[in-house]
């Protein structure tokens, strides 16, 4: 008995540090050092307009390879936290870092249940630290948010084959809303699949020749599953048939056209050669990526770390392949094909892209420490390798401040408007390396005035155009190439002004003056 208050006590006393330790690293200095680029900038001025415009989405975010649109989920994620927030666009990115304060309790109760208490530690230890998860916590974008709802999906397809076929319907769920954060979470079915197959096949292998019969409910709920999921497809097949299929036709196109899966697409990559680099080099590349760069950065030393643990975790589950737990064959069922589907991709593979895959990775970090036999030699490699997790993330979070922080945007955009006649009508361009040549971020301030720029379609309307030289190489801004600056009429500069510490403005007119 006492025993076990002792462990209730260490529990919440574990859980009060790591949540701490969680909020601090997710919200210290947060304002001062949160990425507001054009991605959201784009973001915050799309839905500051459906609530002040009353202009519903029906698609989110456009994808960085080919022109195809995700579903309108984090819009509306947005919504209600841009709302109370307006017009400061900080209310997102504080929800975003709540969500991963909230996936860390939620990591910590899911893998307690499914695994056991030691495996939970580690696994929140590790998720709670990882640079990786925390910078990804600290600003708003789309798939920031995707480990929050793979971790309950994980936890739902659990539910769903040891408990209730009806946790099916939740699984649907949270895929649906994971593949309008970001298209590689596709992959996530796997998972759900694996196991699915593994539940009907125990079941038609218990009723026999009376599963039909027998299982009503179950097939009942994995047709509402599947339902589901097609009426969560419904914003982005209206926007297809009004514009011509196009989502349809840029997935075809990645798929095809863009070889993104042709193994053969690169030199000395042909026929058996393809295969064996895959496995040698690709497979080697993606796994040690998924495992390890979100830990330790990009860094060809970690392969050695991967081999080991891969060896290692083969090694197990050939000699305990019949016992392995239920936990172990979902989370591998959602692991392997995770690292196998990015390995097969053979365009670059960002770190975003397997956001959706951490939970999963720190699961596997705290069995691969849990399930060692002997004690000490668990001990003697676990603690060197925390402290060396530790030392490095604690070396790679954002939490500094930017030298450009989203109040020197603001600051910026107040003085072009003070520039801008009560009517006028007026464009902005952005010369930076992020290429953002709207400059979406500046946009949006200035788009919470009461005159607004005009549209980027409507930039032949302007009669003042602002060029915001960010990185200053452009030394002639009028010899620039860009479309809105060349037809620009008459070009006449009516001021240069320089922002302290900021861009150079070039103000244009399209009069004489």
């Amino acid at each position: 008995m006492r025993g076990l208050i002792k462990r209730i006590k260490f529990q919440h006393f574990f859980l009060l540090v790591i949540l701490i330790s969680a909020i601090f690293l997710r919200f210290y200095n947060l304002r001062n050092s949160v990425m507001f680029q054009g991605d959201q900038g784009r973001d915050v001025l799309v839905v500051s307009r459906i609530f002040k415009n009353l202009d519903p989405v029906f698609i989110g975010p456009v994808t960085s390879i080919g022109n195809m649109y995700l579903g309108p989920f984090y819009y509306y994620f947005m919504l209600p936290f841009l709302f109370l927030s307006y017009p400061d666009p900080m209310g997102p990115v504080f929800a975003v870092a709540a969500l991963s304060v909230l996936t860390v309790f939620l990591l910590f109760k899911i893998t307690n249940k499914i695994f056991d208490r030691k495996t939970a530690y580690l696994a929140t230890i590790f998720f709670t630290l990882s640079a990786g998860v925390v910078n990804l916590a600290r600003f708003s974008w789309n798939p920031n948010i995707a480990p929050f709802f793979s971790l309950l999906m994980f936890y739902f397809t659990y539910l769903a084959w040891k408990k209730n076929a009806k946790y099916w319907l939740l699984v649907s769920v949270c895929f649906s809303l994971l593949i309008q954060l970001h298209y590689v979470t596709l992959l996530s079915i796997s998972g759900a699949g694996i196991i699915f197959l593994i539940q009907l096949i125990e079941k038609i292998k218990l009723q026999k020749n009376k599963f039909f019969s027998k299982e009503k409910k179950f097939i009942g709920n994995i047709i509402l599953a599947v339902l589901i999921f097609i009426l969560s497809l419904t914003p982005l097949v209206l926007f297809d048939l009004k514009h011509g299929s196009v989502n349809l036709e840029s997935f075809a196109s990645i798929l095809t056209e863009k070889e993104s899966f042709n193994l053969e697409r690169k030199a000395g990559r042909q026929g058996f050669a393809a295969f064996s680099k895959f496995i040698s080099i690709d497979l080697k590349d993606r796994a040690s990526q998924v495992l390890f760069e979100a830990s330790f950065a990009v860094n060809k030393n970690n392969h050695p770390f991967m081999f080991v643990a891969l060896i290692l975790t083969a090694i197990y589950l050939i000699r305990n392949r019949k016992k392995l737990s239920d936990g172990e064959i979902i989370l591998l069922a959602y692991l392997v094909p995770g690292i196998l589907g990015v390995s097969l991709y053979q365009h670059q593979v960002y770190e975003h892209y397997i956001a959706y895959l951490f939970p999963f990775v720190y699961m596997f970090y705290g069995l691969f420490f849990t399930k060692f036999k002997n004690k000490w030699l668990a001990t003697v490699l676990l603690v060197p390798f925390l402290i060396y997790f530790i030392i490095n993330n604690a070396q790679r979070y954002s939490i500094r401040s930017n030298s450009w922080t989203i109040d020197d945007i603001k600051r910026t955009t107040d003085e072009i408007y003070k520039r801008v006649g009560k009517d006028e009508k007026y464009n902005i361009v952005l010369l930076a390396n992020s290429k953002d040549l709207y400059g979406m971020n500046y946009r949006y301030f200035l788009s919470t005035n009461e005159n607004e720029p005009v549209e980027m379609e409507n930039h032949h309307s302007a009669t003042k155009l602002f060029i915001i030289n960010e990185e200053k190489v452009e030394k002639n801004v009028l010899k620039s190439e860009i479309y809105e600056i060349i037809v620009f009429p008459n070009k006449n500069i009516q001021e240069v002004f320089q922002i302290e510490n900021g861009p150079e403005i070039t103000v244009l007119t399209s009069y004489n003056n």
